[in-house]
């Protein structure tokens, strides 16, 4: 007979860990398995089938900003293009150009560093060379006449202070000329000189800073043709609000210093990139309308158009960018006093991040146009300059920047006076300047400027502070080719208004050498003259018939 067994509880727990652990040690064998398996790709039990390599394709190339197709070597390619840029930036105190509320006073510091740039473009028989400078303007141009004062006799109440000097040419264009002409045989009218306008660089003429302008766009114009290379241009259009117009009316029309939203300002930007032949770009010219008044401390600094042109020579990683001021003489930076959105912040108000957030903004709306479809740009290139005569208003008798027959000083007894008659009075005032054989008696000398690239790259460069109606008109004659306008184009002689603007008055109309109005007809005569300048070096214009009238039905 057998005997029972007891039941031993600790025997029981002794099976029951024995149970546990070859369980663990199982599972511990799949586990480890399944990770091997996924670190090695091998199984532990079974080598797993061989599979044929799938290849992994390369990550997609980034897309250069501005770039296009790359040219086979050995190719021919329309242009040899180079760039430069050197530093001007004054490392002492020194007199500020632009604004007479200064007096004088030198910089205290600087905000931004000041440079001049240039681009050369070859099409291997010609040449032309934009040359930019971060400075207020490159010289004075002189000539027409003005009111002789007695020595030591005060200035007109209400003469702006840059005035003084318009009719001395100071002969910085001249010295670069010269330099460049002797030592790269290069002819004077191949060198456009264009101004930022910037209001917080030194005074050109200083004697420290005079021959360091000289050298440095001497040297950035040298080494921009050293710098060559196979290229090809590429022409676009933007727009951006960066600026608008300062030119506001009051009730029964007289022109106010305002922020006039509704006043004419060209808003367009034009872009011209240079490309390589890798299709990569290696320079770049960029063109809009605004006063660069944002600041107006004593400190050094190119104001919005230096914040733009370094932020797109970082973002295109190219050597240098040029911005080339357009028809700004009525526009400023849109920057009004909170809360007063028709009033300008005083620029000795300013800081520095505002002229830097208006740099950031244009060089977004520049970026916009680059990464569009921009049209090439091809052809021979043909320049000219020519002298031309500003009609002026010699038997104008206001007094200081306020019409004297401003819609206040109505005169009962006078049919002509009052705000409604002003066409009226203009046309005598005209008529009263010039001789008897119609000509006018005074006239103020400034410059044309004109480069074309084949049939349909058109750059008219203007002398002078050219306000917005004449740029817009130019621009508008031409519509239909690719058309580019500077301002601030070789020397300075003050302002020159639009028609309407000068029978309104204002601050542009007086601030001239003579210190008289231009004739109304001044803007038919600039404009006429650059119609008939670009036509003389290329083919004519054809006027854009309308459509033909759709015909009735029968």
């Amino acid at each position: 007979m057998t005997s029972k067994k007891h039941f031993d509880p600790a025997d029981a727990r002794d099976r029951q860990s024995s149970r546990r652990s070859f369980l663990r040690g199982a599972l511990g064998t799949v586990v480890a398995g399944s990770i091997l398996t996924k670190l090695t790709g091998c199984a532990t039990t079974k080598a797993a089938p061989k599979q044929a390599a799938v290849p992994v394709p390369p990550p997609p190339a980034a897309v250069i900003l501005g770039s296009e197709e790359s040219v086979p070597a050995g190719a021919a390619m329309p242009f040899r293009i180079g760039t430069a840029e050197a530093d001007i930036t004054p490392t002492w105190p020194v007199p500020m150009a632009g604004f007479s509320f200064r007096k004088g006073k030198p910089s205290e510091g600087k905000y931004q560093d000041l440079f001049v740039r240039a681009m050369s473009i070859s099409d291997g028989k010609n040449r032309v060379i934009y040359l930019m400078g971060d400075i207020c303007y490159w010289d004075r141009k002189g000539g027409g006449r003005r009111p002789r004062r007695p020595v030591g006799a005060a200035a007109p109440e209400g003469r702006p202070a840059m005035q003084r000097g318009f009719s001395s040419p100071i002969g910085i264009i001249k010295s670069i000329q010269g330099q460049l002409k002797e030592s790269n045989g290069i002819d004077p009218n191949q060198v456009i000189f264009v101004a930022t306008h910037t209001h917080s660089g030194p005074v050109v003429n200083e004697e420290k800073f005079r021959p360091i302008l000289i050298a440095q766009s001497v040297k950035a114009v040298q080494q921009a043709i050293v710098n060559e290379q196979d290229a090809r241009l590429f022409f676009g259009r933007g727009r951006t609000n960066v600026g608008v117009s300062r030119r506001g009316r009051a009730v029964m029309g007289e022109s106010v210093w305002q922020i006039n939203p509704y006043g004419q300002h060209d808003k367009e930007v034009v872009v011209i990139k240079a490309v390589g032949r890798d299709g990569k770009p290696i320079g770049l010219l960029f063109n809009y309308n605004c006063h660069p008044t944002t600041m107006g401390t004593q400190m050094i600094g190119g104001d919005y158009a230096g914040f733009a042109q370094l932020e797109l020579k970082q973002r295109l990683a190219i050597p240098t960018a040029l911005f080339l001021q357009g028809c700004a003489g009525d526009a400023k930076t849109n920057n009004p006093i909170p809360d007063r959105p028709f009033n300008f912040l005083s620029p000795t108000k300013a800081t520095v991040d505002q002229p830097a957030k208006f740099g950031k903004q244009l060089a977004d709306d520049v970026c916009k146009v680059l990464s569009g479809k921009m049209d090439e740009i091809t052809g021979p290139i043909a320049l000219a300059t020519r002298e031309i005569k500003l009609p002026v208003l010699s038997a104008w008798t206001g007094d200081g920047q306020k019409f004297s027959d401003s819609a206040a000083n109505v005169n009962p007894k006078d049919p002509f006076s009052g705000p409604r008659r002003r066409a009226a009075r203009m046309a005598k005032r005209m008529l009263d300047s010039m001789d008897k054989k119609g000509n006018y008696k005074v006239t103020q000398p400034a410059d044309i400027y004109s480069v074309r690239i084949g049939d349909d790259f058109i750059h008219v460069g203007l002398s002078g502070e050219v306000c917005a109606p004449i740029g817009l008109r130019i621009k508008d004659e031409m519509r239909g080719k690719k058309v580019l306008v500077t301002a601030y184009t070789g020397p300075m002689h003050g302002y020159v208004p639009g028609q309407a603007q000068i029978t309104a008055g204002g601050y542009e109309v007086f601030t001239n050498p003579n210190r008289k109005p231009y004739s109304p007809e001044v803007e038919d005569v600039i404009c006429c003259e650059a119609a008939d300048l670009v036509q003389s070096i290329g083919p004519a214009i054809p006027s854009l018939e309308p459509p033909p009238a759709p015909k009735a039905d029968a």
